[in-house]
């Protein structure tokens, strides 16, 4: 789609929130809590960003956005913060969402730091109009940090938790927190060593209990690659990739131009039809059963068990 910026606000320290809608004024495809959006920026990259609005209408009059400025940007962060202006144009994508809220849970602990609060917003939004028993705890090096504090105060003051570790003296330990009731879940976004933390902590728990979306990917072990060929089969195309390259680095060498964002596998902006051959799925994107159908390949971090590779492209 293609929406223009409606407003671009700063909500907290280096966190912009921006407003998209249809130029005619028509409404947006709806989604759930914990779904994003993908920005396509004039320099080619996508970028995804959780929909702080979504909370499970069937459509919405705008998207709304939060993007805080990453100090390890690869441009995305950085040329919106000092470039993007309202009234710009930009290609989004459709909502997609793989850290939707369980419809089982009744007692559920939402758990933000920093800009992780995004999808974590939304999904308080919902709790409350759903009626469920849910809590929230976000933190951020400082109380200025945290976006969305003044509404989320105004949501529910007695549900909603914020630290900021400068004013505390300390990082916050979120150990007591988990520990307050036995939670149907427990949902979680911020940086991985928070999430390590967390996962360790909930290692014993049933699975699905504990949810988490990450900002990066974990690190992919490429001691034992082996070379294989590549067919792209719409294209008439085919290269050798060889161990340590990414097949979506051997596209772009072709001259394809593939749609990519986080180039970690977590985002699935790069999804593609594997057509033959067996993928070695690397990617934190897709579910168990599309791993064993093997049908669906991410080429920014996956690649082929075997000698030869086809992809649908």
């Amino acid at each position: 789609m293609q929406l223009r910026v409606t407003e671009v606000r700063a909500i907290a320290r280096d966190i912009l929130r921006l407003t998209l809608q249809a130029p005619d004024g028509r409404a947006l495809p709806g989604a759930q809590a914990g779904a994003h959006i993908g920005l396509h920026l004039p320099s080619g990259l996508v970028r995804q960003y959780s929909l702080t609005n979504a909370t499970g209408e069937p459509h919405l009059a705008a998207y709304e956005v939060a993007i805080g400025l990453d100090a390890t940007s690869r441009g995305g962060s950085t040329w919106i913060h000092a470039q993007l202006r309202v009234g710009a144009a930009l290609q989004v994508s459709e909502p997609r969402n793989q850290f939707p809220l369980d419809p089982a849970h009744h007692h559920v602990l939402l758990l933000a730091g920093g800009i992780g609060i995004t999808p974590v917003y939304a999904m308080a939004q919902t709790a409350q109009r759903l009626g469920l028993d849910w809590q929230l705890v976000a933190c951020a090096r400082s109380l200025g940090r945290i976006a969305y504090a003044e509404e989320l105060r105004a949501l529910s003051s007695e549900r909603v938790h914020l630290h900021g570790d400068a004013e505390a003296g300390a990082r916050i330990d979120f150990g007591r927190w988990l520990k307050a009731q036995a939670w149907d879940g427990v949902y979680a976004c911020g940086p991985q060593p928070m999430l390590d933390d967390l996962t360790q902590r909930t290692a014993a728990w049933p699975t699905g209990r504990f949810r988490q979306e990450k900002f990066k990917a974990e690190a992919i072990d490429t001691a034992l690659d082996q070379a294989f060929e590549l067919v792209l089969a719409r294209s008439s195309l085919r290269t050798r990739v060889e161990p340590g390259e990414p097949v979506l680095d051997a596209m772009e060498r072709l001259g394809v131009d593939h749609p990519f964002s986080c180039r970690e596998g977590l985002c699935g902006a790069c999804e593609c039809a594997c057509i033959d051959g067996e993928p070695d799925h690397r990617d934190q994107f897709l579910d168990a059963a599309a791993r064993a159908e093997g049908r669906r390949f991410l080429p920014c971090v996956s690649r082929a068990r075997g000698e030869r590779l086809t992809l649908d492209l």
